[in-house]
């Protein structure tokens, strides 16, 4: 009980704290955005919100190499296999909640908050909070799924994930080898010179070799690609641009760059390929993927007056395309431009709601890691491998943890029918009950089989023994339990 709330305990003040560093480093980035603070660390951090995005598959990546390392293949599985229902349940509702909010969202704060909103599964799932799956919590949710339609649902969703992440790596490549093949380096002397000037006035160094800019033949709008330090190139289409033109195409590129959007982008492709089963996690990205142009549109508009909007917006109509790959654009498709042709030329002020943040990280943290997936619906003496449980010994356990009174069960036979009738589900996921979560408690021991057992009000723990000794299995408990009756069969 004790190391449990500790464990919640910990959960919490995590939470807390990633909710109170997400909001002082969403200030901190703002107000170097809009030259109220200098970027020390512009450099190697630019103005990323805390955390580089790419954390997010780069941790879990190693959280599973760490498993397979220091933990046997059967626990490793277990852990991951947790980890990966966390992960897809948990952008797939967070992601639908959040389109739905969108709307409103999108009217009362500013076009980077709600870019930021679609960022809080990064500040979630890494370091302690990947660790929530290498031990067994009480689960506040229960799914009961058939063994049989887990083993298709799995083999579907990790068929569909590898293939469709597979093809985003693939067509990212094939996209950006395609566009260094078909540009030069940009040669015009007054865009290179508006260039240097917008990199040196948004702080933004050259890192181990040049940012790029060049020409390139078959594309409609300016892009950025890259996916490393050093490895930013942005690209101009083949056509003419004024200076008031260039020095708007710039500010937003080097902005996309300075907040490292293309890891955003790597990001976000990422949770549309684990979450590809739910519909509305498509949908979420594109929604996600225009909030980070609108947040570019805002910080290069933000002293703009009424005539400089008209002309980025006819900027936007002008050269409208599509951003393929982990790139970022300057403008996109028809279906996209009208939300921010609107926002454009409004340049309607609006709220930055840290509040609204930290609640959203701080209550997210204590929701991941709830929901647990059971299976094989049946018996304690199917779960325990006898056609009829047999209880050799068993003691009722109750009171508190400092203060437990142990009662010897006398009437065996009585409690071995009685278990008989118990039906219980098979945990799937690490996720489940806690050995000392429920008071009061029956511990015991099967005759047949040798195994011992501990069974609380919604969890039974059942040990291996002989070969299968360290083995645990845990059920969960689905029919109630008469603990006034056990007690009575003792002395």
């Amino acid at each position: 009980m004790k190391d449990t709330v500790l464990v919640y305990l910990f959960r919490m003040f995590w939470s807390l704290l990633l909710g109170g560093l997400l909001i002082y480093s969403f200030k901190r980035s703002w107000n170097v955005e809009h030259g109220r603070k200098k970027n020390d660390y512009s450099e190697e951090y630019g103005t990323v919100i805390f955390l580089d995005p790419l954390v997010f598959p780069i941790c879990i990546a190693f959280f599973a190499v760490l498993q397979g390392m220091f933990f046997g293949p059967e626990r490793s599985r277990d852990v991951l296999f947790s980890l990966g229902v966390d992960l897809f349940f948990f952008v797939s509702i967070y992601f639908s909640l959040l389109l739905f909010l969108l709307p409103v969202l999108r009217k009362r704060y500013t076009a980077r908050t709600c870019a930021v909103f679609w960022l809080v599964p990064v500040f979630l799932f890494y370091q302690p909070n990947l660790l929530y799956h290498s031990f067994v919590l009480p689960a506040k949710a229960v799914l009961y799924v058939p063994y049989p339609a887990v083993q298709i649902l799995l083999s579907v969703w990790l068929t569909g994930f590898v293939c469709i992440f597979g093809f985003q790596v693939f067509s990212h490549l094939r996209f950006s080898k395609s566009l260094k093949r078909n540009s030069c380096p940009e040669e015009d002397p007054r865009l290179l010179g508006l260039w240097k000037y917008w990199k040196k006035k948004l702080e933004i160094g050259d890192l181990t070799r040049p940012i790029q800019l060049r020409r390139c033949r078959g594309i409609r709008t300016p892009l950025t690609v890259g996916l490393y330090r050093g490895s930013w190139i942005t690209y101009l289409p083949e056509r003419d641009f004024t200076e008031e033109e260039a020095e708007l195409i710039f500010s937003h590129e080097l902005h996309h760059i300075q907040r490292r959007d293309t890891h955003t982008k790597f990001f976000l492709r990422f949770c549309c390929a684990l979450g590809w089963l739910h519909p509305l996690v498509w949908l979420a990205v594109r929604k996600a993927e225009d909030d980070l142009e609108l947040s570019c549109d805002e910080i290069v508009l933000r002293d703009a007056d009424a005539k400089t909007r008209r002309k980025y917006a006819e900027l936007l109509l002008r050269i409208a395309g599509d951003a393929r790959g982990y790139s970022t654009c300057l403008s996109a498709s028809a279906k996209t431009l009208r939300y921010r042709l609107r926002a454009t030329v409004s340049g309607d002020s609006a709220r930055l709601g840290l509040g609204l943040l930290f609640l959203t990280v701080a209550v997210s943290g204590m929701c991941v890691g709830n929901l647990a997936l059971t299976t094989n619906r049946g018996t304690i003496a199917k779960a325990a491998g006898m056609e009829t449980a047999r209880v050799q010994r068993a003691e009722f356990l109750s009171g508190s943890e400092e203060r437990q009174e142990e009662t010897k069960i006398k009437e065996t036979d009585l409690l071995s029918r009685y278990l008989g009738q118990i039906e219980v589900e098979q945990f799937l996921t690490v996720c489940g009950g806690g050995e000392e979560e429920n008071r009061p408690a029956l511990y015991g021991r099967f005759s047949d089989t040798g195994q011992t057992f501990f069974l609380t009000e919604d969890c039974l723990t059942i040990y291996g023994t002989g070969s299968e000794r360290g083995e645990t299995k845990r059920y969960h408990v689905k029919t109630p339990i008469d603990w006034e009756w056990i007690r009575q069969t003792g002395d």
